[in-house]
């Protein structure tokens, strides 16, 4: 089976050590993504930041000819559990028109950046 990796940025691999998304076949697992915007920014919102999280996830799978109605599993990682409830319409809204992925989502202490409020992992396929 042919593999393919995506590197959201020039020197993902070389600098952090991983890939932010890899297809194997059919399937395109997607790293833990950050809600950023052009230079890393994070905006203080959880909300806003689930929705560029999406946003990323969508173009990391637009790059193998997938979309949101690809995705059959999600990981959502937040440090306010409560702030990721109240923002549910946005997650609803990543997956509107389709049906929703099996999801699990987990009240973490910090992530991979200070400033971070959600990171948001996928598997998609591209057979569905």
């Amino acid at each position: 089976m042919s593999r393919e990796v995506f590197e959201a940025f020039a020197g993902q691999q070389a600098r952090f050590g991983y890939s932010q998304a890899v297809a194997v076949g059919d399937s395109i697992y997607v790293a833990g993504t950050l809600g950023t915007g052009p230079g890393f920014d994070l905006p203080d919102d959880l909300a806003e930041q689930m929705a560029l999280a999406y946003r990323n996830i969508a173009d990391t799978l637009a790059h193998f000819g997938a979309d949101m109605s690809h995705v059959v599993e999600q990981k959502v990682f937040v440090t306010d559990i409560d702030a990721a409830m109240a923002a549910m319409p946005v997650r609803k809204a990543a997956y509107a028109g389709s049906q929703p992925p099996a999801s699990t989502m987990v009240e973490v202490s910090r992530l991979g950046l200070p400033q971070a409020k959600v990171e948001i992992s996928v598997i998609a396929r591209k057979d569905v």
